[in-house]
């Protein structure tokens, strides 16, 4: 089997993304809503839920296949900013609830044997909280924001994108010639 380069694959996808006949907006769900699951942990099952939300939302298939091929490649940053994000929201949200005095308790006196355990299952509840919430709170502002730039994109510069892709010049119109 013949190996394809990596930017030629990628060249090879967004000439077919330009291509396809369905509308700006349906593109730009099926991109959006491909890439979706990709905030997720969702080792194995992110493609197909791809392509079922894809066709919940009636968006084009091509284009959620394609953004969710790039779940590998994005999964470090979106790993990455999945806690950072929801670490700041928690501890903004937690800086808010307390109460001016906190009432004295008394803890038992345990042996470090015991509380060693007990103080790293919740700072791995802690990590976990934040990285479901921000999660959560990535997912849909990046699904709106990559949403607008794709139908943008599609609306606007399909064709020069397209003509530029496939290797042609841009003819200049009678327009832009004066």
């Amino acid at each position: 089997m013949k190996k394809i380069h990596p930017g030629r694959f990628l060249k090879l996808n967004m000439i077919r993304l330009l291509r396809l006949k369905k509308g700006a907006h349906q593109v730009a769900i099926g991109f959006s809503v491909g890439l979706f699951p990709s905030w997720y942990p969702l080792i194995g099952i992110g493609p197909i839920l791809s392509l079922g939300l894809t066709r919940l939302f009636k968006g084009a298939m091509p284009a959620a296949i394609f953004a969710a091929s790039l779940d590998s490649f994005v999964w470090p940053l979106t790993f990455f900013l999945n806690y950072h994000t929801g670490h700041f929201l928690v501890t903004l949200w937690r800086s808010a609830r307390l109460p001016a005095s906190m009432p004295n308790i008394d803890i038992p006196d345990w042996p470090e044997d015991y509380m060693q355990p007990i103080h790293q299952s919740h700072h791995w509840r802690d990590a976990g909280v934040d990285f479901i919430t921000g999660a959560a709170v990535n997912s849909i502002i990046f699904a709106i924001i990559i949403y607008i730039v794709i139908k943008w994109v599609m609306v606007k510069y399909r064709v020069p994108l397209l003509r530029r892709l496939r290797g042609k010049k841009v003819q200049p119109s009678a327009s832009q010639k004066d």
